[in-house]
């Protein structure tokens, strides 16, 4: 598992926590702050240094993660959902308590999608250039 995928799964979990005890609001915000850390790892994967401003990071992970290298447009689309209603929850805090529920399963969603995505990555890259074995240990 990544660094972006394990933490988004923290943010996740997190998420779920706030979202069963009636904090909406900072759902949202943690499900958005979930699926960044994931796009994060995505974009790091592909050499690209996230930029500091959440807007730059969910258009470098359309660009770069969906349009140039084939991630399922579907993780895009959640991610700027999710960043739209983070925006919206962090200027009046008045989130409807189903919305958090959304969120957590939109964030859920993107975040498997990308962790899936990396770790076939992984895979493709060891089986295109494998590991050399170690050099025999010699006895004396």
């Amino acid at each position: 598992m990544s660094t972006g995928t394990a933490r988004a799964r923290e943010e996740l979990f997190a998420a779920h926590l706030l979202g069963t005890t009636g904090f909406a609001a900072q759902t949202v915000a943690l499900t958005f702050r979930a699926a960044l850390a994931a796009a994060e790892g995505a974009l790091v994967l592909l050499d690209r240094t996230p930029e500091p401003e959440p807007a730059a990071v969910v258009a470098a992970f359309i660009r770069h993660a969906v349009r140039e290298r084939g991630l399922d447009p579907e993780a895009g689309r959640l991610l700027r959902s999710l960043f739209n209603r983070s925006e919206m929850a962090n200027a009046d805090g008045a989130v409807p308590q189903p919305e958090a529920a959304r969120a957590i399963a939109d964030a859920t969603t993107m975040v498997d999608v990308v962790a899936a995505w990396i770790d076939k990555s992984h895979q493709v890259a060891t089986e295109r250039h494998p590991r050399p074995a170690p050099p025999a240990r010699r006895r004396h």
